[in-house]
Formats: structure tokens, sequence, C-alpha cells
């Protein structure tokens, strides 16, 4: 994205000279937004395309977030490179970005919680968060239960694929997913992985001798496989390629990806509120189609490929 990292690092210097100015600090009924965000430096959306919105009769949710002037959402950070975070603890990623985006939007602050994936909806429904922002895949329980939004693609051009990682030196003993029958699978709990295990590997076992354990984070399940407790893990492609390549040859592509043409179309990711909250949705959606007609997403998530090394 043109000047990206310029503009994200300008935001953070207006940031931190506004919090050492003299009584900056303090709180005011001024609205935070743009350059002057909590997250300013995610993002500054200053020169970018918005789209003009009617919140003058706004209701629901979408009023509770206007009247408080803040956008809250819950993310797992650990996805890179749509949420993660650095070494110093900072929370960046396109998602982060986007979310930046859509607050700008709206003009409201934006405030992000950090937790487990499966808590992630679980604040979407008790209304901790306004919005679950956090790597979703289109699940049919998910559609069910939340409003779900349009989907959002990071690489058109990169095509999307969920996979297993297993122990170097046992990736030959993988061809299918049959081969994983009778094996101990950890996946994230809630996550689209987890559906891919049962739907396409579980189903194919007649013995009831497969494993699948679930784990609140990614973390908990990188230490289960490198401590052999377990023979393989579902992830998706891009994460799995990324742990492989840091695990420095501890870990190793089966080459098993999961068959997605079963799920019907539903690409990209998608955010996630609370079932009924469409108001909220509809203006969510509105947003996201000048981010795809501008095709600002795809920029958010070359940069962040950049910030998280993968690049």
């Amino acid at each position: 994205m043109k000047n990206t990292m310029k503009k994200i690092l300008a935001a953070a210097l207006v940031l931190a000279v506004c919090l050492s100015a003299s009584g900056c600090g303090e709180k005011t009924n001024e609205k935070k937004t743009g350059t002057t965000s909590t997250y300013a430096y995610l993002l500054d959306t200053t020169d970018l395309k918005k789209p003009e919105l009617d919140l003058s009769n706004a209701s629901g949710k979408l009023k509770e977030i206007l009247d408080k002037g803040v956008l809250t959402i819950a993310t797992s950070p650990d996805y890179p490179a749509a949420e993660f975070v650095t070494e110093d603890g900072t929370i960046y990623g396109s998602e982060m970005m986007l979310a930046k985006y859509i607050a700008d939007c709206l003009g409201v602050d934006l405030a992000i919680e950090t937790m487990d994936f499966g808590a992630t909806m679980a604040a979407v429904d008790t209304g901790k968060t306004d919005l679950g922002v956090s790597g979703y895949g289109w699940k049919a329980d998910r559609a069910e239960n939340y409003e779900l939004s349009v989907g959002y693609i990071g690489d058109p051009d990169e095509a999307a694929f969920h996979t297993l990682i297993c122990p170097a030196g046992e990736e030959g003993n993988y061809n299918n997913c049959a081969d994983f029958v009778g094996k101990h699978i950890i996946a994230q709990s809630n996550s689209l992985q987890q559906m891919y295990v049962e739907d396409q590997i579980l189903a194919l076992d007649q013995s009831g001798t497969t494993e699948l354990e679930f784990v609140s984070t990614l973390d908990q399940a990188i230490l289960s496989l490198a401590a052999g407790k377990c023979d393989a893990l579902a992830l998706d492609g891009d994460t799995a390629q990324q742990y492989v390549d840091s695990s420095e040859g501890k870990f190793a592509m089966t080459g098993v990806n999961f068959n997605l043409s079963l799920y019907g179309d539903y690409e990209g990711t998608v955010m996630m509120a609370k079932k009924g909250e469409t108001e909220l949705m509809t203006v969510i959606n509105t947003i996201l189609e000048t981010v795809k007609e501008n095709g600002y997403y795809g920029d958010f998530y070359k940069e962040a490929k950049k910030l998280a090394g993968l690049e």
C-alpha cells in the first residue's frame, strides 16, 4: 500500500506527541477518532475514500456504538497476517487495520479486546464486544447463530487452503485424509479446521479410534506437537507454512489439504455481530463494499504480511 508504513509511523508519532503534551492525556468529552484514535498507529485513513452513511436514526447496537463513541471488537491475535502481536506486545494485522477503517467511517474510536478464539464468539453473543474480528470463515452454525458480514479476501491470487502439519520425518505417512484415521489430531476449538477434521477424517473412522483434541490457542497446539503429544495439527495453510518455516526443522507440511469444495462458495473472511443486529451488519457491509471497490483490504493484507515477517 502506497506510503502505508510512513502513515503508520506518522500516526504513531501524532499519538505519542498528543499523549506527552500538557493536558492531552486527560479525559475530555471530545471523541477520539482518525489520527487521534487509540489505535491510530494501525492506519491513517485520511486519504482513503469512505462511504456516505446516514446514521441519524440508528438503533440497537449501532446506536450504542455511536453514543459511546467506541467500536469494541474481540480478536484472538494468533493468526498472522490477519491479527498478531509483535514481540513488544503491539497488536497488528490486516483485520485490525480494517477494523480501524470501519471505526473511522463511523466516526468513533476503536477498542480491541484480545482473548482465546472460542471466547471471541462468546464475547459477541454476550454483548461484551460489538463485533468479532478474528479470521472467521463461514460455517453453517455461525450463520445460524450470528449476523455475518460479506466476505473479504486478502490476496485473491493466493488460493486459500487448510491442511495438517506433523513432526518432521512423519510426513511420508500421509497421502490423504484417510491416513489420519486412528491418529491424535489437534485443532483450535470452534475453528474451521475443527469442522474439516470432523467432516473429512472422523467421518471415515468406523472404529472410533481417532482422537480430536481441542485447544484454545495455537500456542498450546504447537507446544503439544513439539512435545510429541499429538500426531498432527490442523491449520490454515498460510499459518501452517509459517509454523513449519520457523520450527527449525521440527515440523513438516503433510501435503494433505482439506476439500473446501464441500462447503459451497463462501470465500473469504467474515466479521460477526450478535444475532438480530441486522442494522449494524448492514452498515458494516456497506463499508466493506467500499473497501472491496477500492482494493483496500488487499493493501492492508500486503502491509500486514510484511509486518509479520511473512514476506
